[in-house]
């Protein structure tokens, strides 16, 4: 091959070319270093003489402009001889900084929610900032710095129409605090700011609004649940209103309180006759009722570092390599495959329980 045959060859034509003429680790060279090798290699010279020649520190240190403008054959190439580049770098990673900044020159205060009773606020402030405030309000060292905690429940708050709010003063270089609220499903806001003797509040910074959670299952319930006396059956089955302990015993008890206001104030006359404890749903005129239902247990042991599915799900295995599965057993038959994997992987053994059910 002639030097300019090589020369127009892809970079993947020139691996397959410089595999097919043995050269020396082709797999580690840029396209210019296959180039070079081949034409070498046609040549009778030995390639190590012209790589030796050849500056590797090419490669690095591209201006940037050059970087903008698409490189002869294309960034795909370009990309690919990067791959290969074993040469220096522009900067080691010792070199780079190792320490987190201690401030970063903002004025900023973020609000978390940790539970429905505490909030976690942290907080940048610039010197520049509380000497700003300092100077608007007319103080002098010592300043009291405080957290002012607005409720904001319902309002679009814009610094003076909150529900509430309570201060908290801060003491030496504190940058975050936790914040005890005491009352769940609220929103609120929070300020840093400084306090001047005649209790004037300058604020360096204001946060983000927050809503802590309920601490209580919602007194919320869809009405759409009551359309029809079988649907609310079917949710006081669900929440393990026909089994003992099968279910919530506090969403049964809500469940009852609201179809009790329901049935007093006519809504459901004759649907439901009543509910609480040991009350049943009037079925029939005489009162009787009688619920049946089936589960099934799948149950064994193998080594505790094997792997085991079942129905092609994967099944977590106690310390001692015992297992169980619970789960509903529907009319019809249950194919239910249970696989063991040995820890190396080796061996699979599948037991396959087929069970029946007919309901009558």
């Amino acid at each position: 091959m002639t030097e300019s045959e090589i020369r127009a060859l892809t970079r993947r034509q020139l691996v397959a070319t410089a595999k097919e003429k043995q050269v020396k680790n082709y797999g580690r060279l840029t396209k210019d270093q296959l180039v070079d090798a081949l034409i070498a290699v046609e040549a009778g010279v030995p390639p190590a003489a012209k790589k030796a020649a050849r500056p590797e520190a090419a490669a690095v240190n591209i201006p940037t402009a050059a970087l903008r403008k698409e490189p002869p054959g294309g960034w795909q190439e370009r990309v690919e001889e990067t791959k290969y580049y074993t040469g220096p770098v522009e900067k080691r990673w010792e070199e780079m900084p190792t320490e987190i900044p201690v401030s970063y020159g903002d004025n900023r205060i973020v609000v978390l929610v940790r539970d429905p009773w505490w909030l976690h606020a942290y907080w940048e402030v610039s010197p520049q900032q509380v000497t700003r405030g300092k100077q608007a309000l007319g103080l002098s060292e010592p300043v009291k710095t405080v957290l002012r905690v607005y409720d904001v429940t319902g309002c679009d708050f814009t610094g003076n129409n909150a529900n509430a709010s309570f201060d908290i003063e801060l003491t030496g270089m504190a940058s975050n605090w936790y914040i005890h609220v005491g009352q769940p499903n609220a929103s609120y806001c929070v300020d840093i700011g400084l306090v001047s003797p005649q209790g004037q509040f300058y604020t360096l910074a204001r946060s983000n609004a927050v809503t802590t959670p309920r601490d209580k299952m919602s007194d919320v319930v869809d009405e759409k649940w009551m359309s029809t006396k079988g649907q609310a059956e079917k949710m006081y089955a669900l929440s393990g209103g026909f089994r003992v302990g099968a279910g919530s015993l506090e969403l049964r008890q809500l469940m009852e309180e609201r179809l009790k206001q329901e049935i007093s104030s006519g809504a459901w006359s004759g649907a439901i006759s009543s509910w609480g404890s040991g009350a049943v749903p009037k079925r029939q005129q005489r009162g009787f009722w009688f619920v049946l239902d089936a589960e099934l247990i799948v149950y064994g042991a193998t080594d505790p570092s094997a792997k085991v599915t079942l129905q092609g799900k994967p099944v977590n295995l106690r310390p001692d390599g015992t297992f169980t599965a619970r789960f509903a057993l529907p009319d019809g038959e249950q194919v239910i495959p249970v696989t063991a994997t040995s820890p190396d992987a080796v061996e699979t053994r599948t037991i396959t329980p087929i069970v029946n059910r007919m309901t009558k």
